[in-house]
């Protein structure tokens, strides 16, 4: 369960640090968007077997799926920001999301030991409220207003 708490920290501390400092809300919003996503990305390179563990054995190349994943993952971060209301990129990062959530619920039934699914399915119930607030922050600092 740390990774879901840096990931919250990860994801709120620009914009707590724009409000305290009168910045950019709206850019901070979307760097701590970039900053969980290029955090993702980097345990899909690091933890590479963990994670192709949190995929069905049926799934093939797990270690190559999960590695291509972290490249997007990291390419979602960069145009982030340098596409700022992107809606493409917005709508990307929304199915993203919902794409690989069913990966966490196997992850979680199977008790997989990474990232707290060792918790079972109890793990979901914060897991599942992490993936509606990156998916309704996504809207509000990316989509809103996005051409």
């Amino acid at each position: 369960m740390k990774q879901i708490a840096i990931l919250v920290s990860l994801l709120i501390a620009p914009s707590l640090v724009a409000l305290a400092t009168g910045g950019d809300v709206d850019y901070a919003g979307r760097l701590g968007l970039a900053l969980v996503f290029a955090f993702a990305a980097l345990g899909h390179f690091v933890k590479t077997d963990a994670m192709a563990e949190m995929l069905p054995p049926s799934v093939p190349q797990r270690r190559a799926l999960i590695r291509v994943s972290g490249v997007f993952e990291l390419a979602l971060a960069i145009l982030v920001l340098y596409l700022p209301n992107s809606r493409l990129v917005g709508l990307t990062i929304i199915g993203f999301l919902i794409a690989v959530f069913p990966s966490n619920i196997y992850a979680a039934v199977r008790r997989i030991e990474f990232g707290g699914h060792s918790a079972g399915p109890r793990y979901l119930f914060v897991r599942a409220p992490l993936q509606l607030l990156l998916i309704l922050w996504t809207y509000w600092f990316v989509l809103r207003g996005g051409s």
